[in-house]
């Protein structure tokens, strides 16, 4: 009984912070139902344990940029020395929330995420930098591409859609090859 109690307790404690931590993420203005801050928070809090990043790290802002290029549905960016006005956000294209399924705009955002925790620890998570170095080829790097492909199976515990979770694993291969300089 006392086991039962304990993971009652634990699994509440669990739920409500995943609730605070849904209210860390910037809430875009009109959140289509496409984007689920509790699925994205979890996955947030994976990415972080997963690159050992400091726990009180906060996500990056999630925006919908209708200045996404036509050939990406969303992207991570953050200033650099050539281009030190870009904010540091994820611009989600809102073609994207149009034409992909809840699961594949999920694991998207996941994969920024793991962009903006890998940029951040490439600059020892030295957040509030004017400008960031950045390493990238972060598509072909082994690390990103396990943690992208883990991001899928989360996602599959979720909605269980072995389709999806096929389409996702193709994701992370597609932008190794398509784009390995990113």
């Amino acid at each position: 009984m006392r086991i039962r109690s304990f993971l009652v307790a634990l699994t509440g404690a669990w739920m409500s912070c995943t609730v605070c931590l849904a209210a860390e993420f910037q809430q875009i203005e009109y959140t289509p139902p496409e984007i689920d801050y509790d699925v994205i928070s979890r996955l947030w809090l994976f990415v972080k344990r997963s690159t050992h990043a400091p726990i009180d790290l906060p996500p990056p802002r999630l925006v919908l940029d209708w200045h996404v290029p036509p050939f990406a549905r969303m992207g991570f960016q953050y200033p650099t020395e050539k281009y030190p006005e870009y904010p540091m956000q994820i611009s989600i294209a809102p073609r994207t929330i149009e034409q992909y399924s809840k699961e594949m705009v999920t694991w998207g955002v996941g994969h920024e995420l793991v962009h903006y925790a890998f940029i951040l620890r490439e600059n020892q998570w030295r957040r509030g930098q004017s400008t960031f170095q950045d390493q990238l080829k972060h598509h072909c790097n082994p690390e990103f591409k396990d943690l992208t492909r883990a991001i899928a199976d989360e996602i599959w515990k979720i909605y269980h859609s072995d389709t999806q979770r096929a389409a996702m694993y193709d994701e992370v291969e597609k932008s190794c090859f398509n784009e390995p300089n990113q």
